[in-house]
């Protein structure tokens, strides 16, 4: 024993020098800290220890397995909670909602209804998914501390609703369905029949026509590991299924995918090459960008915005059948002029398109409508 508290750290602090830096967790999905450069002003305010401990944690050597090994034990004494992660029954793994600040909140409100009074002659709809906290509350450990996700929720709507924006308030029915896998397992997104059910009730407050809608649901991996399971080490054995639903029918239409920064075209929603990586949620658009214009050959000349995060991802495919031009906007990524965007694009349609998670913990959106009014003003 003795022995072995003296050779294991020798041999994590030769592993650490001999060891290359990562600059890429795929087990975590996101970016590791490097080293930092020794500056004199960080060394007399603190930031270069700081930086320096953030980088130690994230090149720690075997990092993903001391995570792993980690999650074990501490489920072995009984602990359920992770890194903000919940270790839910029936193999959920859950994401912590934690009270948004009141003051961002409050300007985040701000600029939405702000920005619907400038454009009360669009249509503006926002759908602010639950996350499974909210739902799946029976699937949550004993005595866990939760926050009611609905109080944010209820009064988000009640702010919009009062001032022209139609908020599409899918809880119910998640409800209804929520015997079913709305959302993955191992992770924070919905699942596409997640997101199918938020489109069906979506199109009765859209006045969307989805009587011709035919669809096939495929699956397309069985080993997908979501990042809830990486952040927290908990049920790092596991995967689920992403399935999508492919249009079926004689009124089937080809759409044209236009990667705007990337300088890249497609004919598909769907980037198969991140099957083959960790992030396999990446499948739905290649994940994440700042700015993607959809156009369909359909018969209407709507344009429709889409100021979203990840959840929109697997949902914005349906509404493609509907629409002339989708325009998706990540204002985590997209600094343009919105103001400017949305005249070029004749917009005559917005929807907001979060997570709720995401939506009460983001900066961004609140900085993209302010700028809008700042430049337009």
């Amino acid at each position: 024993m003795g022995l072995i508290f003296f050779f294991l750290p020798l041999l994590i602090l030769v592993l650490g020098i001999v060891l290359p830096d990562r600059g890429f967790s795929e087990k975590e999905n996101r970016v590791l800290a490097s080293a930092p450069g020794l500056k004199l002003n960080q060394l007399t305010s603190g930031g270069f220890e700081k930086q320096f401990e953030t980088y130690e944690n994230d090149q720690f050597p075997l990092r993903d397995l001391w995570i792993t090994l980690k999650a074990s034990a501490d489920c072995l004494m009984g602990k359920v909670e992770e890194n903000g992660v919940l270790l839910g029954k029936n193999g959920y793994l859950m994401e912590e909602f934690k009270s948004p600040v009141q003051t961002q909140y409050d300007s985040t409100v701000k600029a939405m209804t702000d920005f619907a009074q400038r454009h009360s002659e669009l249509k503006q709809y926002a759908l602010i998914a639950p996350n499974s906290v909210n739902i799946l509350k029976d699937k949550l450990p004993a005595f866990a501390p939760v926050t009611d996700q609905n109080l944010w929720l209820d009064d988000l709507k009640d702010s919009l609703t009062a001032a022209g924006v139609t908020f599409i308030d899918v809880r119910a029915t998640f409800q209804d369905h929520k015997m079913e896998d709305l959302y993955y397992h191992t992770d924070h997104h919905w699942t596409t029949q997640g997101a199918y059910y938020a489109y069906l009730q979506a199109a009765k407050e859209m006045e969307i026509d989805t009587s011709s809608d035919a669809f096939v649901k495929s699956p397309v991996t069985r080993s997908f590991q979501g990042t809830l399971s990486a952040k927290s080490g908990f049920r790092s054995g596991e995967k689920d299924e992403i399935d999508v639903f492919l249009p079926d029918g004689d009124n089937t239409l080809s759409s044209v995918v236009n990667y705007v920064d990337e300088q890249k075209k497609s004919a598909s929603f769907y980037d198969t090459e991140k099957l083959k990586s960790r992030d396999k949620y990446a499948l739905f658009f290649g994940g994440n960008h700042a700015k993607v214009k959809i156009s369909t050959p359909v018969e209407t000349n709507h344009t429709l915005l889409v100021l979203k995060d990840s959840y929109a991802n697997s949902f914005v495919p349906f509404l493609t059948q509907h629409y002339r031009r989708i325009i998706m906007v990540d204002p985590r990524y997209y600094y343009g002029n919105l103001e400017e965007l949305m005249q070029a694009e004749n917009v005559d349609e917005v929807l907001y398109l979060y997570n709720a998670n995401t939506f009460f913990s983001d900066t961004s959106l609140e900085l993209a409508l302010s700028s809008e009014s700042d430049n337009a003003s």
